[in-house]
């Protein structure tokens, strides 16, 4: 946990003296602007936060553009290194921009394992791994399960070891967006969200506080146990379907940041291993059902 106050925070990331260990990676962090810093302080309250070291493996920052656009429409870039890697965004939006760069910059540049576009979590050490598009109710689901009791590794990224076969945490603030930021904060009153960034280019958005277990355990990987393929359809029953094998992989093929650089390697190993794994879709609109029936599979 972070020895630092909020004061220590904001004067550190202000003067690029900010680490954020997140067990997986380190993080150098610096910003100009006050919500970034402030959201930060509030978010990742639990890590360990340090002054900055001379070894890290991302020099990232979100600052404001040395153009006349630092005075009109203000905007806001995010730099990796010093570069800028895609386009401004209002500034307004700075501090999704930073969570979203921050995405950018592991699936584009930490291949040292096998990684997918899901949430995992874990209960009774076995992970779950959701992997799930855009819409499918992902994040809102990985959030309920996260404050309801079982332990987040990731919100975005599936982190799988494929010389152990364990999945490794990368335990960030979960995004929530439009609706399910009303619905989070009715189901759970006591949990921490950011204030909300409106009209991004992915709707209204807000990041959760990760649970303070979830944390402290940043280091500590699970047994993959499960692949579970949600989908969120208002109004409808619960239902669960199994997978075959074949599908499976497709579709983690689809979900996958980095699997053409494992190449036979990385299909062999998902091919040994999904005929172990419980293989599952599920299609749902209440949250309790299906977190029910998820808590009959992983019991001890």
């Amino acid at each position: 946990m972070s020895e630092l106050s909020n004061a220590q925070y904001q004067s550190a990331v202000k003067k690029s003296e900010l680490n954020i260990e997140f067990g997986l990676i380190s993080v150098n962090v610096n910003s100009s602007f006050s919500q970034v810093t402030k959201t930060i302080s509030e978010l990742y309250r639990d890590y360990n936060v340090t002054l900055s070291s001379d070894w890290f493996d991302f020099n990232v920052s979100v600052e404001k553009p040395s153009n006349f656009r630092r005075f009109f429409r203000s905007q806001a870039v995010f730099k990796l290194d010093g570069h800028i890697p895609f386009k401004p965004l209002p500034s307004a939006h700075a501090y999704p921009l930073f969570e979203w760069g921050m995405n950018w910059c592991v699936a584009n540049f930490y291949h040292r394992y096998l990684i997918f576009h899901a949430a995992v979590l874990e209960k009774n050490g076995k992970a779950v791994i959701f992997p799930a598009p855009p819409g499918s109710g992902k994040s809102t689901l990985c959030a309920y399960l996260a404050l309801s009791g079982w332990r987040l590794l990731s919100d975005e990224m599936a982190v799988l070891d494929i010389e152990t076969g364990n999945i490794l945490p990368f335990v960030r603030p979960i995004c929530l967006k439009n609706n399910s930021i009303r619905l989070v904060e009715d189901w759970f009153p006591e949990a921490f969200i950011s204030d909300v960034a409106t009209d991004t280019q992915k709707g209204d958005v807000a990041h959760v506080r990760p649970p303070t277990d979830s944390v402290r355990r940043c280091g500590e990987g699970a047994k993959l146990f499960a692949i579970v393929f949600p989908q969120f359809k208002a109004g409808s029953t619960t239902e669960i379907f199994s997978m075959t094998q074949m599908n499976t992989l497709k579709m983690l093929v689809e979900n996958a940041f980095n699997f053409d650089l494992f190449g036979h390697e990385g299909f062999e190993f998902i091919s040994r291993k999904l005929p172990d794994l419980l293989l599952l879709e599920a299609t749902y609109s209440n949250v309790d059902d299906l977190r029910t029936v998820l808590e009959s599979e992983v019991q001890v």
